[in-house]
C-alpha cells in the first residue's frame, strides 16, 4: 500500500474515532442529565410550578418519587384549581390525590367539565369544606347540580366572585330563583352570569328580583339571550 493512501486511510480511522468518542461524549452527557430535575432545590421546583396547571403538576411530578409528591401536594399553585377537560377516570383519581387533601386551602377554583360538579360537591354541603374558597367559576353548568350547591354559598365567608356559565336549557322561573339567590350572597362582590333560556318565538325575557334593600354586589355582568 502506498504511504498516500496509508495516509487517508488513517485519517479516515482519526476522523470516525472522533466522531464515535464525540457521540459517545453526547449520550454519556444526556444520561447524566437525565436525573438533573432531582438536584433541584425545593423553591426552585415551587417556581416551575407557578408556570404549570395544577393537573399539569399532578400529571408531571405526583408519581417521580415520594418528595416531588409531597411538593406537588403542598405547592401554592394548588390554591387556584382549574379542572378543565378530562375524561372522568383521570379526574377520579386526580380529585382523590391532589383536590381532596387540599380543598380546605384552595382560593380559586374553576369547573368545566359537567360532571365535575356533581363529584366534587356530593353531598352539595361538601362545599362547605373550602373555607378559604374566594372565586368560583362554574362553566355550562347544568341546572340539577347547580342548584343543589347554590343553597350553600351564602355560608362562604370569604367568597367574593362568582362567575357562572349555565348549560342551555334553563327556564324563566329556575332564572328569577337563581337570580334572587344571588343577592343573599353576605360576601358577594363581582357577579357575572351567562345563560340561554328557552322561550316561545320572540318573547323577552324578564327578570325578577326579590326586593332587598340592600347587596354587597359592586360589579353584576349579565349575558343572556
Amino acid at each position: 500500500m502506498s504511504p498516500t493512501k496509508r495516509q487517508h486511510n488513517d485519517q479516515i480511522s482519526i476522523s470516525k474515532n472522533h466522531k464515535k468518542r464525540k457521540l459517545e461524549n453526547q449520550i454519556a452527557e444526556i444520561n447524566s442529565t437525565k436525573y438533573l430535575l432531582e438536584d433541584l432545590s425545593n423553591e426552585i421546583v415551587h417556581e416551575l410550578f407557578e408556570y404549570l396547571d395544577s393537573y399539569d403538576i399532578y400529571k408531571g411530578f405526583y408519581n417521580l418519587n415520594r418528595r416531588f409528591q409531597n411538593l406537588a401536594i403542598n405547592s401554592n399553585v394548588l390554591t387556584k384549581i382549574n379542572v378543565s377537560t378530562m375524561s372522568k377516570v383521570n379526574f377520579k383519581d386526580y380529585y382523590q390525590n391532589i383536590f381532596l387533601p387540599n380543598r380546605n386551602q384552595i382560593k380559586v377554583l374553576r369547573l368545566s367539565n359537567p360532571f365535575t360538579t356533581d363529584l366534587i360537591f356530593s353531598p352539595p354541603r361538601t362545599i362547605l369544606n373550602f373555607v378559604h374558597l374566594e372565586k368560583l367559576i362554574f362553566d355550562k353548568v347544568q341546572i340539577k347540580y347547580f342548584t343543589k350547591v347554590f343553597c350553600h354559598l351564602k355560608e362562604l365567608s370569604k367568597l367574593h366572585s362568582l362567575t357562572i356559565s349555565l348549560a342551555a336549557g334553563y327556564n324563566q322561573q329556575s332564572l328569577d330563583r337563581i337570580f334572587s339567590n344571588i343577592f343573599h350572597l353576605p360576601k358577594l362582590k363581582y357577579c357575572k352570569i351567562e345563560y340561554e333560556i328557552k322561550r316561545l318565538g320572540d318573547e323577552p325575557v324578564q327578570l325578577y328580583f326579590t326586593h332587598r334593600d340592600s347587596s354587597p354586589i359592586e360589579c353584576l355582568i349579565i349575558n343572556g339571550r
